[in-house]
């Protein structure tokens, strides 16, 4: 079987990574620097939620990994943002949160692993603020299915209004758009793919292979790995997102109408007297 580790490919760190972050933390905007708590669902190995920490807000970063969870620690360290990162172990299909204490949340890559998507989703608008927000990714496209799929313990990719429907179910109000056309998805096919197949078949660790430690190198110079993120951003200009790698979701949680207020009371005004 080989040895290869979930979160420790090219997929964790590479520029793809980065771009769909980047994706992530601009569909939040502002939101999570106005105060609240944050919760980043399935933290994996914290570069998301070391980002949003460095705005000074307060993160929970809940992972049934808890070796996932030491890395966000040693990385929220690192990064001198610890004191804005709490790892806690969670499901998300039964987050051990109060209703209505988050401000905002993140679901990057996650949905896609757990077998009742829709008790996810139901516990992410259950926890949310009325008007809270939750942003994410899922894979798209069902025939893009692989055998890193297989390998990532994927079970499902998603159709666009599939993903719409699952959100709608949960009370949320969502907006859904793909990404990754076509450049990322060139990028897989002519590069990241042939890694992954590579790294599937290898019988060790990533530094007892050559050419795959010479990637692993590569994808850590910060410069080249900006470099390509920023020529992914020219997508922007493409109209076939649908044909993308991955859906991004931007959904909000409906915040109640307020009970209209009585009206003030009026002293009613005396009838005029008839003159005469």
């Amino acid at each position: 079987m080989p040895r290869a580790e979930w979160g420790a490919d090219p997929e964790f760190f590479g520029p793809r990574h980065a771009y769909r972050e980047a994706m992530i933390l601009r569909e939040l905007g502002g939101r999570v620097s106005d105060g609240g708590l944050h919760l980043e669902c399935a933290a994996g190995v914290g570069s998301l939620s070391v980002a949003l920490a460095r705005r000074q807000v307060t993160i929970i970063a809940g992972d049934l990994s808890l070796r996932s969870l030491l890395i966000v620690v040693r990385r929220s360290r690192e990064a001198g943002v610890q004191n804005h990162v709490l790892p806690v172990v969670a499901d998300l299909t039964n987050l051990p949160f109060s209703t209505g204490v988050f401000a905002s949340a993140t679901s990057a890559e996650t949905l896609e692993h757990v077998a009742d998507d829709t008790a996810a989703v139901r516990e992410l608008a259950r926890v949310l603020a009325d008007g809270g927000l939750v942003v994410g990714t899922v894979p798209a496209g069902p025939k893009q299915w692989s055998v890193w799929d297989d390998w990532a313990g994927h079970l499902r990719r998603y159709r666009g209004p599939q993903l719409k429907e699952l959100l709608v179910s949960a009370g949320l109000d969502p907006k859904v758009s793909g990404w990754g056309w076509p450049l990322v998805r060139l990028y897989d096919a002519l590069f990241l793919k042939r890694v992954n197949r590579r790294r599937l078949q290898a019988d060790g660790p990533v530094a007892g292979d050559t050419p795959l430690r010479v990637v692993a190198a590569v994808g850590g110079k910060r410069w080249l790995v900006w470099l390509v993120r920023a020529a992914f951003n020219a997508e922007r200009l493409f109209p076939g997102a649908r044909f993308g790698v991955g859906w991004l979701f931007r959904a909000s949680k409906a915040a109640p109408f307020p009970s209209p207020e009585p009206p003030e009371h009026q002293p009613t005004a005396s009838p005029t007297r008839p003159s005469g």
